[in-house]
This record gives structure tokens, C-alpha cells and sequence, in this order.
């Protein structure tokens, strides 16, 4: 009875109708960067070194990509054929990032220019066909044009998720000692970062390019998630947050470059290169920290958290929300840990040490969160999350322990003690999302009780 006379209820925000509005593109801009990220992940699966699957299979793979997404966009939005058309439309200029590097020998201007006349009216007819295409076919299992899509929810949850797709690619690229196969940034070898050919991208080199290329499309995402949320979002907070990821995107780029480079410089000869190592741990680290930025934006901007969920007090909310926040401390400061040991070595008994840690306050938060919040469904669902993540997360580290023989990184690593031990890696990006929501949400969910004074 206390407890429902001193809960407060929160009301809905009224940023958003439940249909969007035709200047409220995010469901569109969610639909076309997921879209496009999956075709990606499609092709660099399929083109991985040492996978052999033919050009018209991929080609064949992508096609039925950009038809399932103009389905969901039919299905789950109420623009009705137009949602997939407009998405496809983006995902066609989105994919001229890549484009250029079907080219055989783009090497002057004037080729340059002849094949991306010819192939951006192509990419974008083809990826807004096959959108209206799926989504006609969609919108008949949505006859009420319901709109099922939240567009700003949607739209920052699938940049985080590209985002994780980012730290996988990266990861492979220290997993394989990749980072330095591509010695010039901007360009690779000569050839701009948009154009370089496919038919090169053999070895390290595919690794390190294709991350590049990831990364432009996190960015773009990024870029354009910004301004939307700043039109969209009359939170100034939330604008801020949005900002402020997207400086952090560019300096993680500018970083990535300088790492290869050293210094700002044109220049394309290894030898006026100067490689920085420190740089590549920095980087690794602050990659986790905007992917950990972009979740907690992803949760302030969904449905749930503008709806009027019930605020509960709890006797224990103070003790809930620090051990949250110090795990998210813990897992940077383990991720950092993890980052050097994967450069440099020399760390893994102080990395296994706070990684007991890890998993001792992993269990307590998430248990908690758990236990003491049975009228809470979102904050017992992470906390099952966190634990059953801590537990995956341990097993993966005693496996990649076991990959790389208990040492530092190895001088000739192949593609399975690559997988495994970003796997790892990516493993810890996932357990801190998991925390990161934990605290937020514990912060939109529990309010601690104050006694009385006597």
C-alpha cells in the first residue's frame, strides 16, 4: 500500500505521434542503415579469405536482403509500399560507399566519374525497386497501416547495433595483426578509400579496408542520427548526448588514421609513415566507450522510457544504481586491460584478476536487479541478461586464454584464435551494453526511499 501511494507515475512524451509525421523519417533512416549494415555483413562473410562463394550467390544473398528489409518496412511501418521505397532509395546511396570497388581500374578522374554516373542511377533504381517490391509484399500482413515501428527507438538502436558490428571488424583486424596492412589513411594504396579494388582486398588487407569502409557507414550513421534527433528531441539533454557521440566518432576516425599514420600527412610511402601502437589501444578503448554512448541513447530514445512506466521506490535503489555504475568502471578499466594485452601482452594476470571481479559484482547487480524488481519486467530481464552474459564472458576468455597458449598476442595468429579471441572482445562490448542499460534504466525505473526524520 506504501508503495503504490508514494510511486510516481511519469507521463508519456508527446515528441512523437504514434503514426510519425512525413518530416519524422526515423523509422525510414532505421530501416535503410539496418538494411544496408546487413548486406554488408553479407558480403564480408561471403568474401572473408578462405570462404568460397560464388559472385551470383552473394549478389543473389544481397538482393534478398534489400527485399526482406522492404518487407519489414512494409510490415511493421504504416507508410505502406513507400516506407520500403524511400528506405530502399537511402540504402542505394549508402551502398556507393562500397560500389567503387567493383570498378576494375578506377584510376583517373575520368573513369571515376564515367562508372558512378553509370552506377549511382543503377543502385539506387534497384534498391528502391526491390524495397517497394518487399514492402508491397509486406504491408499485406499490416492491411491497417498500423504503425508498429517506434522511428526514434528504432533509428538509435540500429546505429548502436552497426556500431557492434564496427567492434567485430576491428576486432578481427587485431585478432589478425591487420592493423597495419593498408600503410596509407585516407587513401589505400593510392587509390581512394571508396575505389580501392576488390580484387586486392586479399589477406590483412581485406580486414583493414573493410573496417574503414564500416566504419564511414557508422559515421554516416551517426552523423545523420544527430540531426535527427536534434529536430526530433525536444530533450536538451538528449541532444546533447546525440552531439556528443557524434564528435566522439570523429576523433575514434581520426584516431584509427593517425594510428597508421602518426602524424597528419598525404603522404603514401610506408617509410614517412609513423605507426603508433598507443594509438591503437586508445582507439580500441574509446570504440567501447562510443558503443557504450550510443546504448544509453538508444534506451532514453525507445518507446518504453517516454511511456508512463511507474517509477518504484526501493530501500536498496542507492546500492542498486552504484554497483551498476561500478561495474561499468570495472569493465572499462577490464576492457582497457584487454585492449593492451591484445597489442602488447604482459597484463593477463591483473586482467584475470579484475575479471574475478567482473564476474562477482556481474552476479550481485544482475541477481539483484532480479530479485527486487518483480514489477519491473525490463530491469528483470537485464539482470537475467547480465548474468548468463558474465558466465558466456568467462567461458570465452578461458577459451581465448587457452587460443593464444596463455601469452600476448601472437606473431603469426590464424583465423580461428582470431574468431575466438574477438569473440571475446566483443563479448565485453555486449556485458557493457548490458550494464550501461542496467544503470540508466535503474535510474528511469527505482527511486531510492527516504526515511523519515525523527
Amino acid at each position: 500500500m506504501v508503495l503504490l501511494e508514494s510511486s510516481k507515475r511519469i507521463e508519456p512524451s508527446n515528441t512523437d505521434a504514434v503514426v510519425p509525421a512525413k518530416t519524422n523519417l526515423g523509422d525510414i533512416f532505421a530501416l535503410a542503415v539496418g538494411t544496408t549494415t546487413a548486406m554488408w555483413v553479407i558480403g564480408y562473410l561471403c568474401r572473408i579469405p578462405g570462404a568460397v562463394v560464388p559472385s551470383p550467390v552473394i549478389l543473389v544473398l544481397m538482393l534478398m536482403v534489400l527485399l526482406a528489409g522492404g518487407f519489414v518496412a512494409g510490415w511493421r511501418t504504416a507508410r505502406g509500399p513507400k516506407a520500403g521505397l524511400y528506405s530502399g532509395l537511402i540504402v542505394g546511396l549508402l551502398n556507393l560507399l562500397i560500389l567503387g570497388s567493383l570498378g576494375h581500374d578506377l584510376s583517373n578522374d575520368q573513369r571515376i566519374i564515367r562508372y558512378y554516373i553509370i552506377s549511382l542511377p543503377l543502385s539506387v533504381i534497384i534498391c528502391g525497386s526491390l524495397g517497394f517490391v518487399g514492402a508491397w509484399i509486406g504491408s499485406r500482413w499490416n492491411p491497417q497501416r498500423q504503425q508498429r515501428l517506434y522511428p526514434k527507438g528504432a533509428f538509435t538502436l540500429v546505429t548502436a547495433l552497426a556500431t557492434l558490428i564496427l567492434i567485430m571488424a576491428g576486432g578481427m583486424v587485431t585478432g589478425l595483426h591487420a592493423g597495419l596492412s593498408v600503410p596509407d589513411w585516407p587513401d589505400t594504396f593510392h587509390y581512394g578509400m571508396f575505389l580501392f579494388p576488390l580484387a586486392h582486398m586479399t589477406g590483412g588487407i581485406f580486414f583493414e579496408h573493410t573496417h574503414r569502409l564500416f566504419a564511414c557507414l557508422v559515421g554516416l550513421a551517426t552523423l545523420i542520427q544527430a540531426i535527427y534527433i536534434w529536430r526530433h528531441d525536444p530533450r536538451r539533454w538528449v541532444r546533447s548526448v546525440a552531439m556528443g557521440a557524434l564528435l566522439m566518432v570523429i576523433v575514434q576516425g581520426l584516431m584509427g588514421g593517425l594510428r597508421v599514420t602518426g602524424h597528419f600527412t598525404l603522404a603514401e610511402a610506408a617509410k614517412d609513415m609513423d605507426p603508433s601502437s598507443t594509438l591503437a589501444i586508445i582507439h580500441g578503448i574509446f570504440g567501447q566507450m562510443f558503443f557504450a554512448v550510443l546504448v544509453a541513447l538508444a534506451a532514453v530514445c525507445s518507446r518504453s522510457w517516454q511511456s508512463n512506466l511507474i517509477c518504484h521506490p526501493r530501500h536498496s535503489a542507492r546500492v542498486g544504481l552504484l554497483c551498476a555504475w561500478v561495474l561499468v568502471g570495472i569493465l572499462l578499466v577490464q576492457l582497457t586491460l584487454g585492449s593492451i594485452l591484445r597489442h602488447k601482452g604482459g597484463v593477463l594476470p591483473i586482467h584475470i584478476t579484475v575479471a574475478i571481479g567482473v564476474l562477482i559484482l556481474s552476479i550481485f547487480t544482475g541477481a539483484r536487479a532480479w530479485a527486487a524488481n518483480p514489477d519491473q519486467p525490463i530491469l528483470q530481464r537485464l539482470g537475467i541478461a547480465m548474468i548468463v552474459m558474465v558466465f558466456l564472458q568467462v567461458m570465452l576468455g578461458v577459451t581465448a586464454v587457452i587460443a593464444i597458449g596463455g601469452a600476448g598476442p601472437l606473431h603469426h595468429p590464424d583465423m580461428a584464435q582470431a574468431i575466438i579471441t574477438t569473440a571475446h572482445q566483443v563479448g565485453g562490448a555486449v556485458l557493457l551494453a548490458i550494464s550501461i542499460l542496467l544503470a540508466v534504466w535503474m535510474m528511469r525505473l527505482e527511486s531510492p526511499i527516504t526515511l523519515p526524520e525523527m
